[in-house]
């Protein structure tokens, strides 16, 4: 394990610190059922926001330290957009505050993951190669802050469901209806943000590489991926998804998100959102299908084996970049 021990890499620590205080007391607050621990956990996830926003966004301003190193600046660019949506819904709407119970601690969790993870020097931020792609990520960021309200509705609307129960965060829950209507909101406008982080970021990939196999594949991908809210809203519309079935879908969904996140958009070192591709990474054999795309631009003087093409091409990519 490598940790780049820039200053913003100890902001970020220190960020992950307090969110981890936060879950901890949100957590205490459901099994004490005490309100007094979950109003803890409010101050410090509000605390964590403020080091980490400052962490994350300064270095951007200011360019110092905007290389991606790996899962770090992507996982904590997004939650930290998501701890955002959070805290100001939950200003908003204090029946909002409970959604803590899930949205601290999967927060903590992908944090701490960003954190540990092997890092992987990319290059200058993405969000700097062109004005397409501040779309983009911001699209992904809210989207996941939205996403995270609607699974959190969900579960809070099935703790409701359960009769009998009092104390923390029952008697603070509104009724049925409310949170209901609270998904299906939180889900519409996770759908709108996932709509703009699919069509800046299918809009970069075409201008940057044009109407090649590889482009179109990662635009079917990140469509894939805007049709997770896509069907949650027709099911809404069309067949009636209320209560209990969208409360059961808005976990599944923001689960169906991280599959796609750390799968099908990998943020490895060899493969940085290039798709499908299992680990370890391939080069030669993730290749091949494009082979011949390559054969008609690159005109050697004498035939070359398919690891020299291969070697070739990575470094025409290099410097390229």
């Amino acid at each position: 394990m490598e940790i780049n021990m820039n200053p913003d890499v100890r902001v970020y620590w220190a960020a992950v610190a307090l969110y981890g205080l936060a879950a901890l007391f949100y957590i205490l607050a459901f099994i004490k059922k005490k309100e007094k621990f979950a109003d803890l956990g409010i101050n410090f996830a509000w605390t964590g926001f403020i080091v980490h926003a400052l962490g994350t966004f300064y270095p951007a301003i200011t360019h110092k330290y905007t290389h991606i190193c790996s899962f770090y600046k992507v996982i904590g660019g997004t939650v930290v957009m998501g701890m955002f949506v959070f805290l100001a819904a939950s200003l908003a709407k204090k029946a909002i505050r409970p959604a803590g119970l899930l949205i601290m601690p999967v927060s903590f969790g992908l944090m701490v993951l960003g954190g540990l993870m092997p890092c992987h020097p990319l290059g200058p931020s993405p969000v700097y190669k062109g004005w397409q792609l501040w779309g983009h990520v911001t699209g992904a960021g809210f989207n996941f802050g939205f996403a995270s309200l609607a699974a959190a509705m969900g579960v809070l609307y099935l703790l409701k469901e359960a009769k009998g129960k009092t104390g923390y965060p029952y008697d603070q829950l509104p009724d049925l209806e409310v949170l209901d209507r609270l998904n299906y909101r939180f889900v519409l406008v996770a759908f709108i943000f996932a709509s703009t982080m699919v069509s800046f970021g299918s809009l970069w990939s075409f201008m940057k590489f044009g109407m090649v196999k590889k482009t179109l594949m990662l635009a079917g991908i990140v469509w894939g991926f805007w049709s997770i809210y896509a069907f949650a809203l027709a099911s809404r519309w069309f067949f009636h998804w209320q209560g209990r079935r969208l409360a059961l879908y808005s976990p599944f969904a923001l689960l169906l998100v991280f599959l796609f996140l750390f799968y099908m958009a990998p943020f490895r070192e060899k493969n940085y959102h290039s798709g499908p591709f299992f680990s370890p990474y391939n080069l030669q054999e993730n290749m091949k299908p494009y082979m011949k795309d390559i054969e008609s631009t690159i005109k050697p003087d004498k035939p070359i084996s398919t690891p020299a093409k291969v070697d070739k091409v990575a470094k025409l990519l290099d410097n390229k970049e």
